[in-house]
């Protein structure tokens, strides 16, 4: 069988970004429910990280218990479904440009994502971003952000019955651990700034590609795969 390209998208700071006024006061609340002691999550950086690796964190102080960690997780999960809505997510622009253009040329596109899958349906949803992606590799099934473009490597021979090819893989995404996680499996990169980081800090993380936003992905896309 042919080897389509494969496009894996980031969610938050690359598609949308769900504003700091809602999840920040959320997870306050879930950990003050729940009497966790952790004072310094509103300064913490949760950009790139998995939901598995950020809300295990908050447990430092708690033996990293497992059942505590099921009920925060639970928690963040349903209120997260119940509370958020269109005013807390900025829809980045050039999305449907973007989608569109891979989904002509006849790429295989999957998401890969820190979200839990629930957590990633429910912030596409509010976005309106009403897409068929074909898979996703999330921060539900490890900790470790590098370990998940692994996983997107495993869900492509499953879906596809082929052997892939790494290097027929792209990553997008707005975090140096996109870049990271696509050089540790030998993937292409494109780092968009639509998130926190500028071209200059991204660029010292090697990606293959930096552009501002999603527009024009014929131009991006030739220029990184035939560079």
């Amino acid at each position: 069988m042919h080897h389509p390209w494969v496009i894996l998208f980031d969610i938050d700071g690359t598609l949308l970004t769900v504003k700091r006024t809602f999840n920040r006061p959320l997870i306050r609340s879930i950990l003050t429910d729940l009497a966790i002691s952790y004072p310094d999550m509103e300064n913490e950086g949760f950009s790139g990280r998995t939901d598995h690796d950020i809300l295990s964190s908050f447990l430092v102080n708690h033996g990293y218990d497992e059942a505590l960690y099921a009920k925060v997780k639970h928690l963040y999960l349903e209120r997260t479904d119940l509370e958020m809505n269109s005013s807390h997510v900025i829809r980045h622009s050039h999305v449907d440009e973007a989608l569109s253009f891979f989904d002509d040329m006849g790429a295989c596109i999957g998401l890969l994502t820190g979200n839990y899958p629930r957590a990633a349906k429910a912030k596409l949803n509010v976005a309106n971003i009403d897409f068929d992606f074909k898979f996703g590799a999330y921060g539900e099934f490890d900790v470790d952000r590098n370990q998940l473009p692994l996983i997107a490597i495993e869900e492509v021979k499953k879906k596809l019955s082929i052997e892939p090819d790494p290097q027929k893989f792209i990553i997008i995404g707005d975090t140096p651990r996109d870049i990271e996680c696509a050089n540790f499996a030998g993937m292409k990169s494109i780092a968009v700034t639509t998130g926190k980081f500028d071209e200059i800090e991204l660029k010292k993380h090697n990606p293959g590609l930096v552009i501002s936003d999603l527009s024009q992905p014929e131009k991006w896309f030739t220029e990184l795969t035939q560079a």
